[in-house]
C-alpha cells in the first residue's frame, strides 16, 4: 500500500494536476473524468465517457453548491469532451451524467502553470526577438537578408590583399570582384576560385604569384558590438568530403586592445572544412586558451553542405553559448592567461564571412573542383 501510495503521488506530481475522489460508488454507471493533463489554448479540456449519447454537464465548485460551466453529448461509443476557459483561482470540477456524478478534478492555475502557453514573443526589424537565457528578449542591432542585386558597402567591407596584406588560406589573394563576391536571389555567394593562370597578388607587406582567389567580407568600423546575439543561415560548399574548401562565420576584435592574435580574442561561430564535412566546429581562442576544451568538436551537421541551417552565438560576459539550428551544441567559459575574464571579450567585435581554399590537413587536392561557394542566406545581430 505505502508502494502503491507513492507511486500515485509521483503521477500526480508529473502531470501538475492531481485528482481528488468523491465517496466511493459501487455504481458503475457513473460517468468517468480523466485526469487533465493539457491544456488548449486559453481553455482547459476535459474529457471522458458517459452512456453512449448522454447528455454530460461539466460543473464547477462554488462556496456552497456546483455550478454548470459547460456541456456535451456524448458519441455513440459514450466520448465526450468539454472545453472551458482556464480559471484564474483553484477550482473543483466534475460531470453529471443521467443524474450520476464522476470522480471530482482540481485545477490549479499555480500549479500547473506549466500547462499555460507563453505568450506571442515580440517582433523587431530582424523578426521574432530570441529569448535570453536569462528571461526577456534581445532587440535587433543588425540585419542583412541579402535582398538586392549587390553585396550592400553600406554594412560591408570586402577584404583585399592588396590593402591589408592577408593571404587567405594557402596562399590564396583575397580580391573584390565578381567572382568572389555575388548577391543574387536572396543570397550572398562567397566563392574561392582557381585560376587557369597565375597572377600577381599585392601586398603591402610582400607580393606574391598565385591562382587562387579568396574572398572574406567584414563589418569592420560599420557595425561592431559587444556581447549578444549573433546569427547566420548558411549552407556550406558542395564539395563535402574533398580536402580544399574552407568556410566560416565568425567574430573578431575591431582593435588589438590586448596585442596580437590570439591576444585580444577570436570568436568562430562556425566553421567548416571540406575535408571533414559532417562537423561545424565553434571556438573561442584567446591567450592560455586549451585547445581541446575551447572548441566544440562535438556539433554534428551532416547536411552542412545539402541544406540551410542557422548557426548562433549567444555572448554573455561569462561565457559563450552555441547554438546551431537552436539546439545548444556547445559552450565555454574562458579562461586568459595575464588577464582576467570577460578580457579579452569586452570589447567591440565585428562579423565576418570567409570563403577560402584549405591548408595543412585540409589542403586541396586534385578532385576539389575549381571553384567552392559559401552560400548565405542573412546574417542578424540583437543585444
Amino acid at each position: 500500500m505505502r508502494s502503491l501510495r507513492m507511486l500515485l503521488v509521483a503521477v500526480l506530481v508529473a502531470t501538475t494536476i492531481w485528482l481528488v475522489d468523491s465517496p466511493a460508488s459501487a455504481d458503475s454507471a457513473r460517468p468517468a473524468l480523466e485526469p487533465v493533463t493539457a491544456r488548449a489554448g486559453q481553455h482547459v479540456v476535459f474529457k471522458g465517457r458517459a452512456k453512449p449519447r448522454q447528455v454530460v454537464k461539466l460543473q464547477a465548485r462554488g462556496p456552497s453548491y456546483w455550478t454548470t460551466v459547460g456541456k456535451d453529448r456524448a458519441s455513440r461509443k459514450g466520448a465526450f469532451r468539454i472545453a472551458v476557459p482556464y480559471p484564474d483561482q483553484p477550482l473543483t470540477y466534475r460531470v453529471l451524467a443521467g443524474g450520476k456524478v464522476s470522480r471530482t478534478r482540481k485545477v490549479d492555475p499555480a500549479a500547473t502553470s506549466s500547462l499555460k502557453p507563453k505568450p506571442p514573443a515580440p517582433s523587431d526589424a530582424c523578426g521574432v526577438r530570441p529569448e535570453r537565457a536569462g528571461g526577456g528578449y534581445y532587440s535587433c542591432t543588425f540585419r542583412d537578408d541579402f535582398d538586392g542585386t549587390a553585396l550592400d558597402r553600406s554594412k560591408w567591407m570586402v577584404q583585399e590583399s592588396s590593402f591589408s596584406g592577408m593571404v587567405g588560406g594557402s596562399m590564396g589573394c583575397y580580391v573584390d570582384n565578381d567572382r568572389t563576391v555575388g548577391v543574387s536571389s536572396g543570397l550572398l555567394r562567397l566563392t574561392s576560385t582557381i585560376r587557369p593562370e597565375q597572377f600577381l597578388c599585392k601586398s603591402p607587406y610582400g607580393s606574391w604569384m598565385t591562382n587562387a582567389e579568396v574572398s572574406t567580407v567584414a563589418t569592420r568600423s560599420k557595425f561592431t558590438q559587444t556581447y549578444g546575439r549573433f546569427e547566420a543561415r548558411l549552407k556550406m560548399p558542395a564539395e563535402s568530403g574533398i580536402p580544399g574548401s574552407h568556410s566560416a562565420f565568425w567574430l573578431y576584435p575591431q582593435d588589438q586592445a590586448y596585442g596580437r592574435w590570439p591576444a585580444s580574442g577570436e570568436v568562430d561561430i562556425a566553421e567548416w572544412f571540406s575535408g571533414l564535412p559532417a562537423n561545424v566546429y565553434p571556438s573561442v581562442h584567446y591567450a592560455g586558451e586549451n585547445t581541446a576544451l575551447s572548441s566544440g568538436y562535438g556539433c554534428k551537421m551532416p547536411t552542412s553542405s545539402t541544406a540551410f541551417h542557422t548557426y548562433a552565438v549567444e555572448w554573455t560576459p561569462t561565457v559563450m553559448r552555441f547554438y546551431y539550428d537552436g539546439a545548444l551544441c556547445y559552450s565555454h567559459s574562458w579562461t586568459p592567461t595575464g588577464m582576467s575574464a570577460p578580457q579579452p571579450f569586452d570589447k567591440p567585435f565585428y562579423v565576418v564571412l570567409t570563403q577560402v581554399w584549405g591548408a595543412l590537413w585540409n589542403t586541396r587536392t586534385n578532385a576539389m573542383a575549381d571553384t567552392s561557394t559559401l552560400l548565405v542566406d542573412y546574417v542578424k545581430a540583437w543585444e
